[in-house]
């Protein structure tokens, strides 16, 4: 895809937030609501804010929290699910459990986590991990497990062993089941990151907007709001970016279907 198509193609996708911000602009512009003040004045206190000076205090310790959360859940989904693709004995006494920790609410586990870890950045990125886990993991058993059994019979006939086979058979051939888990867990990661802030914690974008409700400074709190949804619709850029750059084969083959 060229520069001017790739280009043309995120102007069409930005269309409905373009408009839905402008529609947010001009409707509350002359609003005296103290709840609800003009986007205008947001803007303001946005930048005022968060063109630089409270990134430092509350931007980074979130971003640090939340990489650091997904990378072990990346390991540990990854590992714990390619071994349970692989093991089908294995998977029957373990998904049991699997499924039942996997039903409970990623947002209701933080209080237990809290009585575990107490309230410092480690109780925080337990429970990112844990959250982001078990749709790592779910999405690696099954895209492990649908891997088609024309290139294992390849694979035996090159008398590949079942480590190497995982590695490199099975694994490469799961990867776009497997980054759909990959993205489904940075989600829920960045969600619970906000959630853990708003208890306990001094520092952090949910800190900082929890704190700005209680002391009624409306503004500010907009502004955190914002920033989370720029944040997160930034994450999902990278995201879409390493994607397409990991499963570039991927793409390349369904355009030649």
């Amino acid at each position: 895809m060229t520069v001017s198509r790739r280009l043309l193609a995120v102007l069409i996708g930005a269309w409905l937030p373009v408009l839905l911000v402008y529609l947010w602009w001009t409707a509350s512009a002359e609003s005296t609501n103290p709840y609800f003040p003009p986007l205008s004045v947001i803007w303001t206190r946005f930048l005022e804010l968060w063109v630089f000076d409270q990134v430092p205090v509350h931007v980074v310790p979130s971003l640090q929290n939340l990489a650091v959360g997904y990378a072990i859940a990346v390991v540990a989904g990854v590992g714990v699910g390619a071994v349970l693709g692989v093991s089908r004995r294995t998977a029957r006494y373990v998904e049991p459990v699997v499924d039942f920790l996997r039903s409970i609410p990623a947002v209701a586990t933080v209080p237990v986590f809290i009585v575990i870890f107490g309230l410092d950045a480690s109780m925080r990125i337990a429970a990112i991990s844990v959250a982001a886990t078990w749709p790592i993991l779910i999405a690696t058993m099954q895209g492990v497990r649908a891997t088609d059994p024309t290139l294992l019979d390849t694979a035996a006939v090159f008398r590949i062993t079942g480590a190497q086979q995982l590695w490199r058979v099975r694994l490469p051939a799961a990867q776009p089941i497997i980054f759909s888990g990959l993205q489904l867990g940075l989600q829920i990661a960045f969600v619970v990151t906000i959630a853990s802030e708003y208890l306990g914690a001094g520092f952090g974008i949910g800190a900082f907007t929890l704190i700005a409700t209680d002391s009624f400074l409306i503004l500010d709190a907009w502004t955190g709001v914002i920033l989370m949804g720029l944040l997160g619709y930034a994450i999902n850029i990278v995201f879409d970016i390493v994607e397409r750059i990991a499963l570039r084969w991927y793409i390349g083959q369904k355009k030649l279907a």
